[in-house]
């Protein structure tokens, strides 16, 4: 007699989308290339379970962005009007939920999902003041479900491949002195004229604060990942277009504990132009950065090394020491750029029932504080001591 093969269990995980703008645009394709290879991903044929993320909500106050992103990326229900997201995270066959809104309402969204027992992303920035991610955290542990912030670049695979030649290179190399960082960016609130189409990041109340939250933030966080924790800060910040509390103009000196000072020059202009430039110095050597926001390459990263010919480093060798270290060894990344991994992430780790999940809401916390303290330095004209990170 032919022994019959037993059906798999199916573990299906709802995810909900909560704002459909222009961010919503890069997780949702990348959760629909997650969902896709879903069957290589959690290896349906050796494991007893198939693992099915499933794109099933949207919410927006807007029903044309709703319609628009269903008719690009279909899904099962659609929420529309003022209580929509609080109503997509009511529905109890949604997992987990993605808070992709304008800042001031994320805090909100993100403790009203935790308390229903939903698994949540949410971009950054989280909440204001920094101590208000207590409540988050406390949330997170206190319903057993995963929290992941929006720090993405602790999902790029060269801010990963840089922590290991760093330590792999530490005699040869020497020891690393300065880091030089360039942030230019067209303004992100001009409407149509520019790719994020929305005009709510010059408005206070709806952005709490210009180019650190918006942009710098995930720069320093990702030397943070590399280089340690931050010493003190002293910055200088600007208002030039006049919008009240949105600054557009950074210059800041941040210096870690162990001696090394990031020196950050960031701006926001009307320049069809959205680069980070990076030269990271060492004794002996530099790696030399290009993220050009209009190019498909992620990055163009370079070494140069005493008097020995400049190289380029292989961002596909990178990616692939990041998936092996994320402990997804057969994995690709399926699209240039690093929100395929950082949502793969997040669905990994419910997978996992890892609740802090790799990228955690304490490391939000103090990249928040680091940036506090830029405005407190620009406000007070002093350098800002750090307090130590607790994680």
């Amino acid at each position: 007699m032919m022994e019959t093969k037993q059906k798999k269990e199916t573990r299906r995980i709802n995810i909900g989308i909560i704002g459909c703008g222009h961010i919503s645009q890069n997780h949702i394709f990348s959760l629909t290339l997650v969902e896709a290879n879903a069957r290589k991903i959690w290896k349906w044929k050796e494991s007893e379970i198939k693992i099915r993320p499933h794109l099933y909500a949207y919410a927006d106050i807007l029903e044309d962005a709703v319609k628009n992103m269903a008719k690009s990326f279909p899904i099962d229900k659609q929420f529309v009007g003022k209580n929509a997201g609080f109503e997509l995270i009511e529905d109890p066959d949604v997992h987990a939920v993605f808070i992709l809104t304008p800042t001031y309402l994320h805090k909100e969204f993100v403790l009203a999902a935790l308390n229903q027992g939903k698994h949540v992303f949410c971009e950054k920035p989280l909440c204001f003041p920094p101590s208000e991610i207590d409540a988050i955290i406390k949330a997170r542990d206190s319903n057993h479900v995963v929290f992941q912030p929006g720090l993405v670049m602790r999902s790029t695979s060269p801010i990963h491949y840089l922590q290991l030649l760093t330590e792999q290179n530490k005699v040869k190399w020497g020891k690393p002195m300065n880091i030089v960082f360039r942030d230019s960016q067209q303004k992100p609130y001009l409407g149509e004229l520019e790719v994020h189409n929305s005009t709510w990041r010059k408005d206070q109340t709806q952005a709490y604060s210009g180019i650190l939250f918006e942009h710098v933030i995930h720069d320093i966080d990702g030397m943070i990942s590399i280089f340690g924790e931050v010493e003190e800060v002293y910055a200088k910040i600007n208002y030039f277009a006049g919008h009240p509390g949105i600054e557009d103009s950074v210059a800041s000196i941040i210096t870690f504990k162990n001696g090394i000072n990031l020196s950050i020059s960031a701006m926001w202009n009307d320049l069809d132009y959205d680069c980070r430039y990076y030269e990271i110095y060492f004794e002996k050597a530099r790696i030399t950065i290009i993220s050009d926001g209009r190019s498909k390459k992620l990055a163009e990263i370079k070494l140069l090394y005493l008097d020995e010919a400049e190289i380029e480093l292989d961002l596909e060798k990178m990616d692939e020491y990041f998936f092996s270290k994320i402990g997804l060894p057969h994995v690709k990344a399926e699209v240039s750029g690093p929100y395929y991994a950082e949502d793969l992430r997040f669905i990994n780790a419910i997978v996992k029932n890892n609740i802090k999940s790799e990228i955690t809401a304490e490391s939000a916390k103090y990249a928040h504080e680091i940036i506090e303290a830029c405005y407190e330095s620009g406000r007070k004209g002093v350098p800002i001591k750090i307090q130590p990170f607790l994680n």
